[in-house]
């Protein structure tokens, strides 16, 4: 169902795995830019009922996701760090078309597959953790994250012609896949 060309390389998840906390902080960030993304969608396109409603639904989600992570820390007596920045979705980020109606397009597509990645690595963690409760956890939010995934799709195909909106998911997916090929595998969600 995702839209991914490759998959995370396995050598990825033994880091994440000797380096929890650290993946954990940076999911915490990457939620809380997740409703960001949400609300500048929102607040760029206020002109169109669907995003408006979709990416305020989608916010609210992405905040109890962010308390949830942040709660997960709390019980694990560690503090939020700084948020260090994710290179991989600048990277991805960079390929976004500068100009109206294109932008609108590829920030769509762009939010789809970072989530769609998101999904997938939420998923190798659920599979990965030894912990009962933190399997449950991840596994909850991989589901979610495919829903975000599949909601960012539809909204393309709703303003825009579906022939395109493939075309430009193939070409933006083409791009990811060799962002993801080159990521250097450090304790981050998408590291």
């Amino acid at each position: 169902m995702l839209c991914l060309k490759n998959k995370t390389k396995p050598v990825w998840i033994k880091v994440a795995l000797e380096n929890l906390p650290s993946i954990i902080m940076d999911h915490a960030h990457c939620e809380k830019k997740a409703a960001a993304t949400g609300m500048s969608l929102l607040s760029t396109y206020f002109d169109k009922k669907e995003i408006s409603l979709t990416m305020s639904d989608l916010v609210e989600e992405e905040i109890g996701h962010y308390r949830s992570v942040i709660k997960l820390l709390d019980k694990m007596n560690l503090t939020l760090g700084r948020d260090e920045g994710d290179k991989y979705a600048k990277k991805l980020l960079s390929f976004v078309n500068k100009n109206e109606p294109m932008r609108m397009l590829d920030r769509l597509l762009t939010a789809g597959i970072i989530e769609a990645r998101s999904c997938e690595r939420l998923q190798i963690l659920a599979e990965n953790i030894e912990d009962a409760e933190l399997r449950k956890f991840y596994k909850e939010l991989s589901d979610s994250e495919a829903g975000h995934y599949v909601t960012f799709i539809k909204l393309a195909k709703l303003y825009f012609d579906e022939d395109l909106v493939r075309k430009r998911l193939d070409e933006l997916t083409s791009l990811e896949a060799e962002i993801v090929k080159n990521l250097p595998n450090k304790p981050l969600m998408h590291g």
